[in-house]
């Protein structure tokens, strides 16, 4: 019986040191709480969520949290985000931003890990990887982003599209001699107000409210989106940067991501990379979920043996 019980615990205490499920709130060495939610097993994948601005829990909760079968997932609302702290000094600057990454993945006594990236988590992904190329084994990019301004003329290309076909023209929207993010702006305001807006980034007006539900459930603090307009170095083009990097990438498009822009992958340059194009927009782990899954898998099978300290 003693042997039976040894036994038992020793299997239960193995599955544990390869499985976690657990909450972690990790202060910054400028004093902002981080939220990180850990859960799966296998290699650490540290998720970047979009916006800008926004929080992890729409990706974890409207699919993302598949890949859980295949890796322990890493979720991290970035400062002044979701369920993270604001920073009271007001430094949202892209340093500050992978210096909090560098921090999350050294508390977590993390050697190595995977980058999955989605939207304009993208842009960070680049500039982490560009700052710290030995934290990094590979990176995942879902629908990502590396130049605001390409995807902003593929969100107002498209947006005049579909307000076109509703019989509604706005030619404020193709005025070039006006700012493209002020531009950019006012195409999603139309397209709220026409109740067109999914069109740009869902198969479905009803898949949207849904993950508008559930992105706002989760997104307690907003400082960081509403301040990030004012750093200048978040709308760079950071496709220079993709070449210099040498770790291994896939780039995951959709078929019809226009707030992206459906060929964005192609203008990624990084050295050691593989593009797939699925069909769909911009939640593919919500509208495409088992195909996503199968996509991304083997990367992950690939590239996801990284030990801890």
């Amino acid at each position: 019986m003693k042997i039976t019980v040894l036994l038992a615990t020793f299997i239960l205490a193995t599955l544990l040191a390869f499985s976690s499920d657990t909450t972690r709130i990790i202060q910054t060495s400028d004093s902002v709480n981080l939220f990180v939610h850990i859960s799966g097993k296998g290699a650490p994948v540290l998720f970047l969520h979009g916006g800008p601005g926004s929080n992890s829990g729409y990706f974890e909760h409207t699919g993302g949290n598949i890949f859980e079968q295949a890796v322990q997932m890493v979720y991290l609302d970035q400062r002044g985000c979701g369920r993270s702290g604001k920073s009271e000094s007001s430094n949202y600057s892209l340093t500050r931003m992978v210096q909090d990454f560098e921090e999350v993945r050294k508390s977590l006594g993390i050697k190595q890990w995977i980058v999955m990236a989605h939207s304009f988590g993208g842009i960070l992904a680049t500039a982490y990887a560009t700052a710290h190329p030995d934290a990094i084994k590979a990176m995942v990019y879902l629908n990502c982003t590396v130049n605001i301004d390409s995807s902003a003329t593929s969100g107002i290309e498209h947006a005049v599209a579909l307000l076109e076909k509703k019989g509604k023209t706005y030619p404020e929207l193709t005025n070039d001699s006006l700012p493209l993010l002020q531009r950019w702006g006012q195409a999603f305001g139309k397209l709220r107000e026409e109740d067109l807006f999914y069109g740009l980034m869902f198969n479905s007006r009803e898949n949207f409210q849904y993950h508008d539900s559930v992105t706002l459930a989760y997104g307690k603090e907003w400082d960081f989106g509403n301040k990030v307009w004012g750093y200048k170095e978040y709308f760079a083009d950071f496709i220079p940067e993709t070449a210099s990097i040498k770790c291994p990438v896939l780039i995951i498009g959709g078929t019809k991501d226009y707030t992206i822009g459906i060929r964005h992958p192609e203008l990624m340059r990084f050295p050691n990379k593989q593009i797939k194009y699925l069909e769909g927009g911009h939640a593919l782990y919500l509208e495409n979920q088992k195909n996503l899954y199968n996509a991304v898998k083997p990367f992950l099978n690939k590239y996801g043996r990284t030990k801890t300290k």
